[in-house]
């Protein structure tokens, strides 16, 4: 197996960007004066000239060199100038290394039932979406995935779960359902956020409580909030709407009276018309102004208002 040699095919130029034509690489053995083969086709079946030497653009042509090996290269000009020199250079490996001996340990690894995010959309090998949908056995009718490597996860499920629906109901234990074809409902992510449940094995810290939730906050899989919600009065700040204003002062008149006085030794004025009327007038001190009190009219529309924070959309996969 050969390598390319980096510097192959690059115009080599000094400080002031002119070409090094005719400029010379030799090949030595590590820490060595010893010339070291290389070669001009990637079989290594035809070896370069020592020293390799650049064209006009300063360019050497394709040098191959022996995996896995070490070299030292010196550089120069068409004068025999040294440009640089450098020992102890390493040829990289195309192979694959062998895989490391022994077993890695299960806390290092992904575990059946333990959940990623990913930037995918399709599942990766051994996973399977949080989408709701169903896991089975190759018989089963499943919708997400009906194969014989869905085993591990639901028995997993169905284990761990007990609110996950089973197809035909749940029947004894695992075993038995998986052997039955049935098929068990994956966790369902889809336009969800994860929450901690409030306890978790400690006291509940009250940050998501049954209350806010619609449902008991320590149940695995228990599900609740929303993307808008419609303010109830109870919610809304305690406060009041006042109007206030003044009626115009254009409210001043009189009152005509009439009347006809009695005489002497005759009884109390009495009312009346008729001829001999005497007509009276109140003052015109009658402008006033009324104050006006009441609410305001209803404004606003009682519509849902957007409950959602600033999110971006990932998948969620789950380990089968």
């Amino acid at each position: 197996m050969a390598i390319l040699w980096d510097k192959s095919l690059i115009p080599w130029t000094d400080r002031n960007g002119d070409p090094y034509a005719g400029a010379k690489a030799y090949f030595f053995d590590a820490q060595t004066t010893t010339p070291q083969i290389v070669y001009k086709e990637a079989d290594l079946s035809i070896p370069h000239d020592h020293p390799v030497v650049a064209n006009a653009d300063g360019e050497f042509p394709p040098v191959f060199l022996v995996e896995q090996t070490s070299h030292r290269v010196r550089i120069t000009t068409a004068d025999d100038v040294t440009v640089w020199d450098v020992d102890g250079v390493s040829v990289p490996t195309t192979a694959p290394p062998d895989p490391p001996s022994g077993e890695t340990p299960a806390e290092y690894l992904y575990q059946t039932g333990d959940i990623k995010m990913a930037w995918r959309v399709s599942a990766p090998t051994g996973y399977v979406r949080c989408n709701g949908r169903s896991v089975g056995a190759p018989s089963s009718g499943a919708s997400e995935r009906a194969n014989d490597d869905c085993e591990a996860l639901f028995k997993f499920l169905w284990n761990n779960d007990p609110n996950l629906a089973v197809s035909g109901g749940r029947g004894a234990t695992a075993d038995g359902d998986w052997s039955a074809a049935k098929r068990i409902d994956l966790p369902d992510f889809r336009g969800r956020v994860p929450v901690g449940m409030d306890g978790m094995g400690n006291a509940d810290a009250g940050r998501v409580t049954d209350d806010q939730l619609g449902k008991d906050s320590n149940t695995l899989g228990s599900d609740g909030g929303s993307a808008v919600h419609t303010l109830t009065v109870a919610e809304m700040p305690e406060h009041k709407h006042s109007v206030s204003g003044t009626a115009q002062t254009a409210g001043e008149h009189t009152h005509n009276i009439k009347s006809k006085l009695g005489g002497a030794g005759a009884p109390a004025p009495a009312w009346q018309t008729g001829p001999d009327i005497t007509n009276f007038s109140t003052d015109a001190a009658g402008a006033h102004t009324h104050n006006v009190t009441g609410e305001a009219a209803n404004v606003g529309g009682g519509a849902a208002h957007n409950n959602l924070q600033p999110s971006l959309i990932v998948p969620f996969f789950i380990k089968l």
